[in-house]
């Protein structure tokens, strides 16, 4: 297992380093406007490959205008040494397939989850069902020389000779919207609004779609109290993992999104992901 800290801008990168991590990738899935710029980047990038350390960048999903500087981006990028890109569209994940680059590992990221089993007549189900990634959708990503894919920690993975999964612990990413929550509250347009991207809000939901008959309706006051809190950072909606829906992976690598750690915090969950990974290693070993 290793051990992946996920940062959306270099800021704390001296603090990440320091820390017994094997990889570092800078960016988030939702917003091409908080990515930051191509030398900020490059210069991250090369301190972490400095550091010995598996070095990537998240691509958020691109709308059509943005489409060809994600593409400009990520050739600048890869020019440099190896790197994982990770992706949240496929059509940026179609441009750069399209040029396999020596060193470059590309990656399905998070926003490209391909959706969750509903049932509107099982009344078992629990709160959020898990992802699935089932084997038609990893065929379709394989086409494009995907072998490694993004998931939440309890996400169902079909089991394929030479995939590679990374999941998020600790929270579970929900949704991205076209339209910025975030810029919204704080009356801001891009690019002011970055600057708001890296403060959290927490909510709670107050309606609900039913799938089976397509209306949205209010959650009964009631049962509000007993809703999971959401947590916003710019455009993407999270919720806390928890007891039903796993947050620590039980396999794969693992990935901790620094946003949703205070330093200490997470220095701390790290150093109790490290024995796991020790004791997953000396298996390995003794069975190779």
């Amino acid at each position: 297992m290793a051990v992946e800290v996920r940062l959306s801008t270099p800021d704390r990168l001296d603090e990440v380093l320091g820390l017994p991590v094997d990889a570092v990738s800078i960016g988030q899935e939702g917003c091409v406007a908080n990515l930051p710029g191509t030398a900020a980047l490059r210069e991250a990038a090369d301190r972490i490959r400095a550091a010995g350390l598996r070095a990537g960048v998240v691509l958020p999903a691109a709308w059509q205008r943005h489409s060809a500087r994600l593409a400009d981006l990520a050739a600048t990028l890869v020019g440099d040494g190896p790197l994982t890109l990770t992706v949240n569209d496929l059509g940026t994940l179609a441009t750069l397939a399209s040029a396999p680059v020596p060193g470059r590992e590309l990656a399905i990221g998070l926003a490209l989850v391909p959706g969750r089993p509903y049932d509107a007549g099982d009344t078992s189900r629990i709160p959020l069902e898990p992802a699935l990634y089932d084997n038609a959708f990893l065929r379709e990503v394989e086409v494009f020389g995907v072998r490694t894919v993004e998931a939440e920690a309890a996400a169902v993975v079909a089991e394929r000779e030479g995939l590679r999964v990374r999941r998020l612990a600790d929270v579970i990413p929900l949704a991205w919207a076209r339209s910025c929550p975030t810029a919204r509250q704080h009356g801001l347009a891009p690019p002011d609004c970055t600057a708001a991207c890296d403060t959290p809000t927490t909510m709670v939901a107050t309606h609900r779609w039913q799938l089976g008959h397509g209306h949205r309706e209010p959650i009964p006051v009631g049962d509000r109290s007993r809703q999971e809190p959401l947590t916003v950072y710019g455009n993407a909606v999270y919720s806390a993992a928890t007891a039903t829906t796993t947050a620590t992976p039980t396999d794969g690598d693992v990935i901790l999104d620094a946003r949703f750690y205070t330093p200490e915090a997470l220095a701390e969950r790290i150093g109790g992901l490290r024995p796991r990974t020790a004791s997953a290693s000396f298996q390995e070993s003794l069975h190779g």
